[in-house]
């Protein structure tokens, strides 16, 4: 079934999920030639991968899903095209990452972060409220992430257009299947976001400010202290980078699995307590983060398939999600259910750093939208644009909706 397989376009973008039942039932591991890796689709072996990671790598994870042509690769320089991260290291080198990187993203100091973030989106959403009809993607859940976490590490706001191109640039040629004809100006882009990445280090290590950034700059002194190559990529791939692309992807299938069905909303406009509960039914019915990509570091046994060191595997978490093992009917939306975990945020050791912060965020905007919207309806028969150019993240390209004036 794996050779059935294309996550880019067709019925497995547009509903993967009778898919992803077929193969938890016929084929639970299988190899799918176009992607060159192994599909993990049970919960149970996902978490034993993911449990288990002195066996399963996430070296590889940023390796590029392109054949870079030899422009590109020039542009970039030698090397990766983003140094170590927490995403993309093992231990001990994932745990020194991490415990220098979890510091900038304990609860209490998110829950500060509540303030401007509720400032932030009722800003944004001052901006279209007069006008009865909105594409939601545009106007709300494409600026208000990457808001919030400019905020945070101190970029100003005005930079954030390039920033996202730049991070579009990055993404697109580490996840994407990219073609020979865009590597070169994406390649470029790359170099410029390192630029700008490295400027705003060196200038927080002369003049600290309250930010995010400063705080890594200073946070330890002598051999464990972080390098400039480091930082940038903790600065552009993990914070700024993984820090809004998940975020504005999930919010965006929050808010249309919400409004598909009135009652739904309606219930939320209602009793706002039910928020928090609706947003993580929400991210295990619809998650953006599809999946991750490990390595066998040896001969490995899952689901009772033998594969050999070196193997990669496409770990498909939107399929765990909805396993019957752990969720009984898994396609129902319901608030009342026992067991509300999932993997919108990973498991084990490289469970999201951000976690506390995309959930603040998307209770922050669901409980605004209810408020100050609650008429809120999609506009009828649209087409969202269900668009995977990331294997590892689902997203939509629009989301249209209107409410009386």
């Amino acid at each position: 079934m794996g050779d059935e397989y294309n996550p880019f376009k067709g019925p497995h973008l547009q509903a993967p999920y009778p898919f992803f039942a077929q193969l938890r039932k016929e084929e639970p591991v299988t190899f799918s030639p176009m992607l060159g890796m192994w599909l993990i689709s049970r919960l149970e072996d996902i978490h034993e991968v993911l449990t288990h990671s002195a066996s399963y790598s996430s070296a590889s994870m940023l390796t590029s899903a392109s054949q870079l042509t030899p422009e590109a690769r020039a542009i970039l320089g030698p090397g990766p095209i983003l140094h170590d991260s927490p995403l993309n290291t093992d231990p001990p080198a994932h745990t020194r990452l991490r415990r220098l990187l979890q510091r900038g993203f304990l609860p209490a100091r998110i829950a500060r972060q509540e303030a401007s973030t509720r400032q932030l989106a009722n800003a944004l959403i001052d901006t279209f409220i007069h006008k009865g009809r909105v594409d939601l993607v545009e106007a709300f859940t494409y600026p208000f992430p990457m808001h919030v976490i400019l905020n945070m590490v101190g970029v100003p706001h005005e930079d954030m257009n390039r920033v996202k191109r730049w991070c579009d640039d990055l993404f697109g040629l580490i996840f994407s299947q990219t073609p020979p004809e865009a590597q070169p100006s994406m390649a470029r882009g790359v170099v410029e976001y390192r630029a700008y990445c490295a400027d705003l280090i060196e200038k927080r290590r002369r003049e600290p400010r309250e930010d995010l950034t400063s705080y890594l700059v200073h946070t330890e002194t002598g051999s464990d202290s972080l390098n400039t190559e480091e930082l940038v990529s903790l600065l552009g791939g993990s914070l700024i980078g993984a820090g809004h692309e998940a975020t504005t992807a999930q919010l965006g299938l929050i808010l249309l699995n919400l409004l598909r069905k009135p009652e739904r909303w309606q219930a939320l406009c209602e009793n706002p307590a039910l928020i928090p509960r609706a947003v993580e039914e929400c991210i295990r019915l619809e998650a953006a983060s599809h999946g991750m990509v490990r390595t066998a570091v040896e001969d490995v046994r899952i689901g009772g398939v033998m594969l050999p060191k070196g193997s990669r595997l496409l770990l498909l978490y939107s399929s765990a999600n909805h396993d019957e093992a752990q969720h009984p009917d898994p396609e129902r939306y319901t608030l009342d259910r026992t067991n509300l975990h999932h993997l919108g945020f990973g498991h084990g050791v490289h469970y999201c750093l951000g976690s506390h912060l995309a959930r603040l965020e998307l209770c922050v905007a669901v409980e605004l939208f209810t408020q100050r919207m609650p008429g809120m309806r999609l506009v009828p028969e649209q087409d969202v644009g269900y668009h995977q150019e990331l294997l590892i993240l689902r997203n939509i390209s629009r989301l249209e909706v209107e409410w009386p004036g």
